[in-house]
């Protein structure tokens, strides 16, 4: 049998064929009109940036972005074994928006603030702000066995209010602004 001028048996040419096909199938299905298309819970196109511009975010075109943020119930007060200093051991956890832990990047602040009602200002005790677009720091600073980022804030020379609120607010490099509370138990 002679195609396009070359000789080859059929049952060859055939093969030659089928895989043609599946790499044309193959290819057509990583093609999408944009991210999240057919993803379902996971689409970014509903995403907004929480500026209060109510603008998108960027699209980063990867579809496990942090689209949630945590102050994980693992935090606490704990006190430093080499020297005795009391340290809060804050936990972040971040999520992508099929509810899966993932790893974050951008600019995350940490502060302290009294949690009584009563005497709640705006104003915060403490604040820690980290660079986790420092790819070495967001190495140090994520554990792998939680699934979180581990950040021992110092509170020398603080005085601790009667209920501790540690406030997270994330600014992650794709324009999402995420924030969340967590009240420290003593």
């Amino acid at each position: 049998m002679t195609i396009l001028g070359i000789k080859a048996a059929p049952a060859r040419w055939i093969s030659v064929v089928l895989c043609l096909c599946a790499g044309l199938l193959a290819q057509a299905g990583c093609v999408t009109n944009g991210p999240g298309v057919g993803v379902g819970v996971g689409s970014h196109a509903a995403m907004t940036n929480m500026a209060g511009d109510g603008g998108p975010a960027i699209d980063t075109g990867w579809p496990f972005w942090p689209r949630h943020m945590r102050v994980h119930p693992l935090t606490q007060f704990v006190e430093d074994r080499r020297t005795g200093d009391l340290l809060i051991e804050a936990r972040i956890e971040f999520s992508d928006g099929y509810g899966h832990p993932c790893k974050a990047f951008g600019q995350i602040v940490i502060a302290l603030h009294d949690a009584d009602s009563e005497q709640f200002t705006a104003q915060e005790i403490a604040k820690w702000p980290e660079d986790l677009t420092d790819l070495e720091l967001n190495r140090v600073y994520f554990d792998d066995v939680t699934g979180t980022y581990l950040f021992r804030l110092k509170i020398e020379d603080i005085t601790l209010p009667p209920e501790s609120e540690l406030r997270a607010i994330f600014h992650s490099a794709d324009g999402m602004r995420l924030r969340d509370e967590y009240v420290i138990p003593k």
